[in-house]
Order: C-alpha cells, then sequence, then structure tokens
C-alpha cells in the first residue's frame, strides 16, 4: 500500500519531483483552510505543511493513520505538541533554512531605518529633492546588541561586524565560547538595552520570550537606538511600544512581525512615519523557500524508508526544556 502524504501548501516543483520518483507514496494536495474538513485526511499518514495550517487536536482526532508532520519552517507555535506527544506523531521542521533569508531582512530593515530611506523614497516621488532634514547615519564604530545568539542571530552579527560595528549580545543560553566563537561580548539585558544603538531579536515564542520588552524597559532604552524584531511577534508589548513611539523614546523601528497577524488595520503602529512594517517574509526569498521544501521532503523520505528523523518537536534544546543552550 502506497503512504498517503497531504500536501498542504506550497512546496518547490524540485521538491515534489523527489517525492514522484518514490514508487510507495501517493501524494495530494490541499489548501490549507481546507484541510480540518477533508475527506482525505482520515487516511493520511503524513502531513507537509507550512504555517499557515494550525496542528490542532481537533485536527489529529480526524487524523487517526497520521505518523508524521512536516513543517517548514523554523517556528512551530501552530502546531499543538502536547497532541502530537499524546497521539505519538513524529514531528519535525526546517529550522535552518530561513538563517540567511532573516538575517538578511534584519540587516535591510536596519539599514532602512538608519538611511531613512522611505522617507526619501517618498519625498523623491513628490518631486522633492535632497531635503536637508533626511539625513541618515553611519554604522561604522556603532554598536548592535543581539537578543537571542543562535541560528539567525550569530548570523546578523557576522554582518554587522562587515560594517565594523561593536557586537554585544544577550543570550543567558549560550556558553562562553558561544560568544568568542561569533566575536560578540557577553553582557546583560539591562545593559544591551541602554548601550546598543541598533537592537534586533532573535528568539524563539516561549513563556520566557513573551513580551520581553515592555514598559518598564522602555524608561531606560537608550534613546537614540534603531529596533529591529524579525522573530516573533510577542516578544515586544506592542501596548507600550506605541507609547514609547508617542514619547519618541526611540530613534526608529522596524517590524516583520506582530502580536496579531496579519496586523489589524487599526493598529497605532500605522501612524508613525519612522516605523517600517513588513508581512511576516523573514523566510520570504526564493532560496529560503527552495531549501525549506527540499529539507522537509527529504526529512519525510528518510522517515518512511528507514525511520531517520531530524529537528524532531519539541526541541531537545535547552531554551526550550528550561535547562541551558542557545535561542534559534
Amino acid at each position: 500500500m502506497k503512504k498517503k502524504i497531504l500536501i498542504c501548501d506550497r512546496f518547490s516543483l524540485e521538491s515534489l519531483h523527489l517525492l514522484e520518483r518514490e514508487d510507495n507514496f501517493e501524494f495530494i494536495k490541499i489548501d490549507p483552510d481546507q484541510l480540518l474538513d477533508s475527506d482525505q485526511l482520515a487516511a493520511a499518514e503524513a502531513l507537509l505543511i507550512r504555517s499557515r495550517v494550525s496542528v490542532t487536536a481537533e485536527l489529529l482526532k480526524k487524523a487517526k493513520k497520521l505518523q508524521v508532520i512536516i513543517t517548514a519552517t523554523s517556528g512551530f507555535d501552530h502546531i499543538d505538541l502536547d497532541s502530537t506527544a499524546k497521539w505519538g506523531i513524529t514531528v519535525m521542521n526546517t529550522p535552518s533554512a530561513n538563517r540567511e533569508s532573516a538575517a538578511q531582512l534584519t540587516l535591510t530593515l536596519m539599514l532602512a531605518l538608519n538611511q531613512r530611506l522611505l522617507e526619501a523614497h517618498r519625498l523623491t516621488k513628490a518631486g522633492l529633492w535632497r531635503q536637508e532634514h533626511i539625513l541618515g547615519t553611519e554604522l561604522d564604530g556603532k554598536t548592535w546588541g543581539i537578543v537571542g545568539l543562535g541560528r539567525i542571530g550569530s548570523r546578523v552579527a557576522e554582518l554587522a561586524r562587515a560594517f565594523r560595528m561593536n557586537v554585544i549580545s544577550y543570550d543567558p543560553y549560550l556558553d562562553d565560547e558561544g560568544f568568542e566563537r561569533y566575536q560578540a561580548k557577553r553582557v546583560s539585558y539591562e545593559e544591551l538595552l541602554k548601550l546598543a544603538d541598533v537592537i534586533s531579536f532573535h528568539v524563539p515564542k516561549t513563556k520566557e520570550t513573551h513580551k520581553m520588552l515592555n514598559a518598564s524597559h522602555f524608561e531606560y532604552i537608550n534613546r537614540e537606538v534603531f529596533l529591529v524584531n524579525t522573530s516573533r511577534g510577542t516578544v515586544i508589548d506592542e501596548e507600550s511600544l506605541v507609547k514609547a513611539l508617542e514619547n519618541r523614546w526611540l530613534r526608529g523601528v522596524a517590524l516583520d512581525v506582530y502580536e496579531k497577524e496579519p496586523l489589524p488595520r487599526s493598529s497605532k503602529l500605522l501612524n508613525f512615519p519612522e516605523v517600517i512594517l513588513t508581512p511576516h517574509i523573514g523566510a520570504y526569498t526564493e532560496d529560503a523557500f527552495f531549501r525549506a521544501s527540499e529539507d522537509a521532503i527529504l526529512k519525510l523520505i528518510r522517515f518512511f524508508r528507514d525511520g531517520t528523523t531530524s529537528d524532531t518537536l519539541p526541541p531537545k534544546a535547552d531554551w526550550y526544556t528550561g535547562s541551558h543552550f542557545s535561542f534559534v
């Protein structure tokens, strides 16, 4: 009998060709919004998904033959891992696929803030030329504060050093050798907020990181700082962020993630010219899409071929279990 695979989002044609070469697979494409009510779910033995699919207890009750779920994402808060464990379902993700794309987006957003590119763009299109008040700043010698020196944060550190910036970082789960390897100075969270000219967040969604930047921190954060978040929207308390912007406590902010997504049209974040907003595109490059697609498909093939697993969820990393490792 062929293994029935449900593909519930976009995957590259090249990766699907890998599945087609396997004689023992039958794969069916299903719209993510229709998965829960699909007649195919009861017979499915594997799900290939991205973040548009919410794997809930209700869904799993209908998928009684399900053996494995593979999400072509680095994040996994769209999957009820308690329920998958209860049903004995193996879950894997593709945490390395978007390392470069997320790091490059972080750098791009920071440069756009630093050079006031959106303001210059709008003025030029309006027929105005070289307005004296549109002055950017240079990066050489400035300090970049990285919260979470894991896969993405460490790559951001490399990019920051290319601009001859000083790199400081807060990561309570990384040992001293890791800080030396990434040429970052270990500081406390409070020191980072006070000292950094640029602050970027590269942490997972956990109880520990929930609203880890809030009203208590904006009271003493560096008043000339550029703030970038490409990790998870719940990391920053948006209500407190809005108040900080109203008080002009921040030089500029760039966000790719939000407490509620899509970002509501009523959000006050839309009212500030010094705020750049993008629609959660940290993994949205052709390269990252192809890498995640291929990685997910190969994990599926290996799982059914010989039981091989990698990047299983929940993570065994200490930032998730409560012991000692690095933020992702």
